[in-house]
């Protein structure tokens, strides 16, 4: 199921799919991420940090969630797709649909991982992950009204 997901250069130092990092990687102009020492340790800080939210936080969670697992960057490669897997999870166990991030809004959506990198500003991803709600549904909506 994982294979050819990852270089042959990450292959050779040893990284997996599915496993914590065991180099240290960087991303975005402020070039975070956690030392691989630490992964585990933040990783489970923030899912303590994401028990008992109740539902009507739910997407404030979920864009904290993201926000943070991205800054902290576990994995030598895919966490953005692992990172929005696991946000829409957390959206579903909360009676919240899911949410689809669209191609042509990438730039907005690295724009509001960035406010967080940067100042820890979680609100552009708020209003980011509200919008692509309803371009989500809305896009569902209109494919069901053209059959």
């Amino acid at each position: 199921m994982t294979k050819s997901t990852y270089d042959t250069r990450r292959w050779q130092l040893g990284e997996r799919p599915g496993e914590y990092k065991k180099h240290d990687y960087v991303t975005g102009r402020e070039e975070v991420g956690a030392s691989p020492e630490d992964v585990a340790e933040e990783v489970g800080e923030l899912l303590a940090k994401l028990q008992d939210v109740p539902d009507r936080k739910s997407l404030t969670a979920a864009a904290y969630f993201h926000c943070k697992l991205e800054n902290i960057h576990p994995f030598s490669d895919g966490n953005g797709r692992v990172g929005r897997l696991v946000m829409n999870y957390f959206l579903l166990l909360h009676n919240h649909p899911p949410i689809i991030i669209h191609e042509e809004d990438r730039r907005s959506y690295f724009d509001a991982l960035e406010a967080w990198d940067t100042v820890q500003n979680l609100l552009p991803m708020i209003a980011f992950l509200k919008e692509q709600t309803i371009k989500t549904w809305q896009k569902r909506i209109d494919r069901k009204l053209k059959k």
